[in-house]
């Protein structure tokens, strides 16, 4: 109601004041489409006001209106009193924190063409490249950057920004980072090792683990972690890593060892929490999950541990409380309500209450209309009801209104061939997602179902091994699995199955995928 208001009194406003604050109400209320109106009018009024059409840039990027997005910070660059490469260093912080990464990163192409000779520019388009599933293209923009002479910070840095040496090395590490993704290892871990060799901290010891983890080379990684936890001020960032690595691999026992350890350090104390809580959940001591997730308080693991507490109450007879956690998290955390809508729908489509679940779902886009991720819980709900043809209606429109992102180009081809329909135009829909984001792991493995759903078993398998290999999630182990097991490979799909449902034993498409297959044999 507060953005409507404003929205409104900005229709006819001359008072930039009121403009300015209409502008951060549509923001702070998730309504970009406000936005973008309060915008154009705050310009019509003031058109060299920078603030306005650096808020009618942000507000067209979520939208995904690229081309409209790039003209205003096109204005914000070249009027900016800060100077250009102070204001490519903000977006680039703001690029960072965006969901729509795909649409960011076509932001930062068109925005760094406009800059062919800013370091700054490379380095903002080279991050989002690297973000959004490009790490090839992400290697020539760092290349570009490094090569361009005086390219990192001046000397004489203000607060905030960065030195000129810690500039450079961010740049290094994203390239050689970069490179390994893109699958050229050798020379970058080369490198870092070196790096260590001649200088032996805890920082290079770092860059070296994480280079080493970017190659999936965990073994190797894991050696370099544990030596960081013998060294007092490195201790928490290696149990921290090592941690997380243990979780993902499926060795709960390790990885309640390590976070327990960390809890006892203060540092990434959330995440600590966090990941026991999803460990004792896995166990089913859903009593000390609960008091493990009551005690996660900030970060971007807050809002996961209330929303699987609220799932754990809700599925054992306490669904009042779960209602009251799940009322109150959405008045603590309103930035993030969509997200909190679509999982509370979430919650109760698994309890059984789907007519719920879709109640929650068309009020959150009444809140907001805008909101991609609300309309991607609707699709689904559709299509675990059975409603293929209405799933596939919202998907379809979100595939022609963001023709650019292949996220929504994805979702509707995967589920175009998932029902063994149109694969031709899935393949099509695919494909266009992959060249966009060729190490994206959802869409690889969507382009490996697509051609089995084509028969083209064999050629699948470097698609699904690939994305296999990067994500052990219980869907790509699921597809994968079927895929091995129609061509004759039983055995490797078993081993598949049960290596992935160490770390997702409730994953129903591998569970179903498993029994369906053992039915028939």
């Amino acid at each position: 109601m507060a953005a409507l208001e404003y929205a409104a009194a900005a229709e006819t406003g001359t008072d930039v004041a009121l403009l300015r604050r209409a502008a951060e109400v549509t923001a702070e209320c998730l309504q970009p489409s406000l936005t973008v109106g309060v915008a154009a009018r705050w310009i019509h009024v003031d058109p060299a006001a920078v603030d306005a059409h650096r808020a009618a840039g942000r507000a067209a990027l979520q939208l995904h209106q690229i081309d409209q997005s790039a003209a205003h910070y096109r204005v914000v660059l070249k009027s900016s009193p800060r100077g250009a490469d102070a204001e490519f260093a903000v977006l680039e912080t703001d690029l960072a924190g965006v969901d729509n990464i795909y649409g960011a990163r076509q932001l930062a192409d068109r925005l760094a063409a406009d800059f062919p000779a800013s370091a700054a520019a490379l380095r903002m388009q080279a991050f989002a490249a690297l973000r959004a599933d490009d790490p090839a293209a992400a290697v020539g923009s760092f290349q570009a950057a490094l090569a361009i002479p005086g390219g990192a910070p001046r000397n004489e840095t203000p607060p905030g920004e960065r030195s000129p040496e810690a500039g450079r090395r961010e740049l290094t590490q994203g390239l050689r980072r970069a490179r390994i993704l893109a699958g050229d290892s050798a020379e970058p871990l080369a490198q870092a090792k070196e790096l260590l060799d001649g200088d032996d901290t805890a920082e290079n010891r770092l860059d070296y683990a994480l280079a080493l983890l970017a190659a999936q080379q965990n073994s190797a990684a894991r050696l370099q972690l544990t030596m960081l936890t013998r060294d007092a001020d490195s201790k928490a960032v290696g149990l921290h890593l090592l941690g997380l690595v243990d979780f993902q691999e499926g060795k709960l026992d390790d990885a309640s060892a390590r976070f327990a350890e960390l809890a006892t350090t203060g540092k990434f104390l959330d995440d600590a929490l966090y990941y026991l809580g999803l460990i004792a959940e896995r166990h089913e001591d859903l009593e000390r999950a609960l008091r493990l997730y009551a005690q996660v308080q900030n970060g971007e693991n807050a809002v996961p541990a209330l929303l699987r507490a609220a799932t754990i109450l809700r599925a054992h007879g306490a669904a009042p409380a779960a209602e009251e956690l799940l009322d109150r998290l959405v008045q603590e955390e309103p930035q993030r309500a969509p997200e909190i809508l679509a999982a509370r729908a979430r919650i109760y489509a698994d309890a059984g209450d789907m007519p719920q679940a879709i109640a929650v779902l068309d009020q959150g886009e009444l809140q907001y209309p805008d909101n991609v991720e609300l309309r991607y819980a609707m699709a689904s709900m559709s299509e675990e009801q059975g409603k293929i043809t209405a799933a596939l209606h919202v998907l379809k429109e979100l595939a022609a209104q963001r023709p650019a992102d292949p996220a929504a180009l994805n979702a509707y081809g995967y589920t175009l061939a998932d029902h063994n329909r149109k694969l031709k135009v899935a393949h099509k829909l695919i494909e266009q997602a992959y060249t966009a984001a060729p190490k994206n792991t959802a869409i690889m493995d969507s382009l490996g179902w697509v051609l089995f759903r084509q028969g083209h078993g064999e050629q699948a398998l470097p698609y699904l091994n690939a994305a296999y290999a990067a994500d052990h999630g219980g869907d790509i182990a699921a597809h994968l699995g079927e895929v091995l097991w129609q061509i004759g490979r039983r055995a490797d799909a078993e081993r598949i199955w049960s290596e992935a449902s160490k770390t997702g034993t409730d994953n129903h498409l591998l569970n179903a995928t498993r029994m369906r297959l053992h039915a028939s044999n």
